[in-house]
């Protein structure tokens, strides 16, 4: 009696496990079965600029900004130049490059104020990030961050990259 009641346990735990993969895998909020975590040494340390200012939007990590990247509807802009964002970039990002901010304004009144942003460019020699961090923060984007280790830290933890003109 008791071994008939193991082998149905197992199939129902079988069949529940079935039904439960075939359901993440159509469901557009699905689990991914293998995350893209970084695995860099002190890849929790939040790299500040040299001109941060205590008003400035709030600076991540590469490990928030990876987990914010697991997270459905999040934003991230790259603001380097073009020629910068084509030859390689974090998966799904949008380039609004800073230096020619004003070319890109249509492309950044098409993100809801609300949403949740995440920018970065180059790296910690760069502070386009910041700079364009500044400005969405004044216009009124209330959730955005900046993630000033940016694409060298975020390449070098070998997490979703692209390359591309990104049409």
């Amino acid at each position: 009696m008791m071994k008939i009641g193991i082998k149905q346990a197992l199939v129902i735990l079988i069949l529940a496990i079935i039904i439960a993969i075939l359901v993440n895998t159509v469901s557009p909020h699905k689990i991914s079965f293998q995350g893209n975590w970084p695995s860099v040494d002190g890849s929790s340390e939040v790299v500040l600029p040299p001109s941060a200012d205590e008003n400035d939007p709030p600076f991540i990590s590469l490990d928030e900004a990876a987990a914010k990247f697991q997270l459905p509807g999040v934003v991230f802009v790259d603001a380097r130049d073009p020629e910068d964002f084509a030859v390689g970039r974090i998966r799904g990002s949008i380039n609004i490059p800073y230096d020619y901010i004003d070319d890109y304004c249509g492309r950044l009144d098409e993100i809801p104020k609300n949403r949740v942003v995440v920018i970065y460019c180059s790296g910690s020699e760069c502070e386009l990030s910041l700079f364009l961090g500044r400005d969405m923060k004044y216009d009124g984007y209330s959730n955005i961050f900046v993630f000033y280790g940016g694409w060298r830290e975020w390449e070098r933890a070998n997490l979703p990259i692209e390359s591309g003109d990104g049409k």
